[in-house]
């Protein structure tokens, strides 16, 4: 059965990561290891070391951004928590089974594949499983950030 390895990070959104980013480098010593822009996807990423834990700060580029409407609709705060499975394939069929409502299936050729399962079937979070690819796959977590997005 597939299982959760760990939380493999918490992504929070937020208006404006250049008015954030101080905050939780002086509050909470986080390390900021950089940032970049998905134009497809209207949003800004930037991420964050905190101890062991990678933290990612969301900030929507449009009004049509998910990332936008999150914050319209629920405020700044957590986003979405992503998690690391040993199988995405097998994680997914059996939370479908058991009727989670399941979004956004992808792979990212020889980086990783991930979905979204519904806060209405994750206790009112948006779950993000992700299974690591090829060497990727036994990187420390931040590493892994920085050689696939290309920090």
């Amino acid at each position: 059965m597939a299982k959760v390895k760990k939380v493999d990070h918490i992504a929070i959104a937020v208006k404006s990561i250049d008015e954030s980013r101080s905050w939780f480098e002086q509050v909470y010593g986080a390390q900021y290891l950089g940032q970049k822009e998905n134009v497809e996807q209207q949003y800004i990423v930037a991420y964050f070391l905190m101890g062991e834990s990678l933290i990612t700060m969301l900030e929507g580029t449009t009004p049509e951004s998910f990332v936008t409407q999150h914050i319209e609709k629920r405020g700044e705060g957590i986003q979405h928590v992503g998690v690391e499975v040993d199988d995405l394939d097998e994680f997914l069929a059996k939370a479908k089974e058991l009727g989670a409502r399941v979004s956004a299936e992808r792979t990212l050729d020889g980086i990783r594949k991930e979905a979204l399962i519904s806060p209405k079937s994750a206790f009112g979070i948006i779950l993000q499983p992700i299974e690591w690819l090829g060497e990727l796959s036994s990187e420390p977590h931040h590493e892994r950030i920085i050689k696939a997005g290309g920090l």
